[in-house]
């Protein structure tokens, strides 16, 4: 190779710069470097002296990253030199190139690196097909044993500490994540989510000066117990959440008052529509709390009912704490299809005397109905023959809407949206509180405004919706860390997203990987 090539070379590879290239050949699909040190003196690694006496030479094979998308290889004649300080242990020492080179490695320092970075983000079988395709052939488990020798770094001296917990197993084994809230890089990971474990982290970090959690109790325990006096912020997304599932449950329990007012039907129609009709499922939902209802109110615990009955422990915890088996139909609607916000135009359309199915769903379509030209002919074939004016009471509003109305900011809804719940309101004096309450507290969260929470924990007391009770009585038995949590400006949103990401590391190991190994990733991947 000539002296422009060396130099090119050198040039596209800054780590080649202290030795000197001899050849570059091709060799099937690779690149084959021929390289030899050049420095005149090598300090040994055990003393420090520097030495130019040479013992011996012998040639080193390193793999380096890929050139030109082919494997490259080097052939580095290195030295081994005598160590001139009499009192050093070692007698002879082989020299080291920096940025090249390591003590026994058999690896370029760069493509090492590249490696680890590729294991962090991808793995053992994905990071081995991307090593393939990048020319740097390597197995999976080579890639692990990488990530398993990297050193984990240290805890630093964090004042704001955000916790909170996540799934090894959904529902029975879980883990702990500690985020540096100041930096949003997670600290340590723990191997669950105990009070005992989280306080013997905690002991000994005076640093620490808040502490972000969730409504957990566990954390607030393990908190109280290594640091008593420290702040504690409760995330205020979970504090939302829980007023939604509140609302949910109140508005629920209204779902009558969902359908809006239809005109009056005629006589046949609504002997019909009188008729009571109960499912089978209604049915077996009466029998089931029936049986198991009378248990529960006796004192027996969930799980010997779940023995005696058969039921699972899920099913007869939801029946027993059901006042009444309405609660449990009610919490299964009519399913909402496709076309149920079309109903109204075919009405309309039907009325006109148009019949014909696939016009229909032709101009249905331009608005965004994606289904069949069946499912309107079958809808077409229940409002009786063309140009009648059909009786089709106009569908329920969504539990999940009506939610959404409530909590979300009335700034983003349409105004259609707000004169539905303004009419919804109107007709049920029920929903109408729970939507004054619920909005209220959801600007006090917003604006940060935790001086008015005892205000409102004040009007709850006074209503009759028993689902904001529950609710404010869970705000009481953590009212320091809430109160907190709608005046301060932290909260744990940073943690909310690294438990999203371990979700997707866990997913990368098929849920394979030890605790070892899971943590390493977590705290080492960027």
């Amino acid at each position: 190779m000539g002296d422009h090539g060396s130099e090119l070379l050198k040039v596209l590879f800054p780590h080649l710069s202290a030795v000197a290239v001899d050849h570059v050949v091709r060799s099937g699909r690779a690149v084959r470097i021929t390289a030899r040190c050049t420095t005149p003196i090598a300090r040994c690694p055990a003393c420090g002296v520097g030495s130019a006496r040479v013992h011996s030479r012998y040639v080193r094979r390193l793999a380096d990253v890929a050139i030109g998308g082919q494997e490259a290889g080097i052939g580095l004649e290195v030295r081994r030199f005598f160590c001139d300080d009499d009192a050093c242990v070692k007698k002879t020492f082989a020299e080291q190139v920096d940025q090249l080179t390591v003590r026994y490695g058999r690896r370029t320092v760069l493509l090492q690196r590249s490696l680890e970075q590729i294991a962090l983000a991808l793995g053992g079988q994905a990071g081995e097909r991307l090593a393939g395709r990048l020319s740097v052939p390597v197995s999976g488990s080579t890639l692990l044993r990488l990530i398993r020798r990297l050193e984990l770094p240290e805890v630093p001296d964090l004042e704001v500490l955000g916790v909170d917990e996540f799934a090894f197993r959904r529902g029975r084994a879980f883990g702990t994540i500690l985020i540096d809230m100041v930096s949003r890089r997670p600290v340590d990971v723990l191997p669950d989510h105990t009070a005992d474990t989280f306080a013997a982290w905690l002991e000994g970090r005076e640093h620490v000066r808040t502490i972000c959690r969730d409504r957990g109790g566990s954390f607030a325990e393990g908190a109280q117990r290594a640091l008593p006096g420290v702040p504690q912020v409760a995330d205020r997304w979970h504090i939302l959440h829980n007023l939604a599932t509140a609302v949910e449950k109140a508005v629920r329990r209204h779902r009558t008052c969902l359908r809006p007012p239809v005109p009056e039907p005629d006589p046949p129609q609504t002997a019909v529509e009188d008729e009571p009709v109960e499912s089978r499922y209604e049915q077996n939902t009466r029998a089931r709390w029936q049986q198991i209802h009378p248990l529960y109110e006796k004192g027996m615990k969930i799980d010997t009912i779940s023995q005696v009955t058969g039921f699972d422990r899920t099913t007869v915890r939801r029946y027993a704490r059901a006042a009444s088996p309405e609660e449990l139909i009610q919490a299964s609607p009519r399913r909402r299809t496709s076309l149920d916000p079309h109903k109204p135009y075919l009405v309309a359309r039907h009325t006109e005397g148009c019949d014909n199915a696939q016009i229909l769903r032709d101009e249905i379509a331009a608005c965004g109905y994606t289904g069949s030209r069946k499912t309107v002919r079958r809808f077409l074939n229940t409002l009786g023959s063309p140009g009648n004016v059909p009786v089709s009471p106009p569908p329920a509003l969504a539990v999940a809407d009506v939610v959404r109305w409530i909590i979300g900011r009335p700034e983003n809804q349409s105004e259609t949206a707000r004169q539905l719940l303004k009419d919804l309101c109107a007709r049920c004096e029920y929903i109408a509180t729970t939507n004054q309450l619920a909005r209220s507290f959801a600007t006090i969260l917003r604006r940060r405004d935790g001086h008015r929470l005892p205000d409102w924990l004040g009007q709850v007391e006074h209503c009759e919706i028993k689902d904001l009770h529950a609710f404010a009585n869970g705000l009481r038995k953590d009212l320091a860390a809430v109160t907190a949590g709608l005046t301060v400006a932290w909260s744990s949103g940073a943690v909310e997203g690294h438990v999203n990401r371990i979700k997707m590391l866990k997913r990368q190991h098929y849920g394979r990987a030890g605790f070892d190994l899971l943590r390493r990733r977590i705290l080492l991947a960027s």
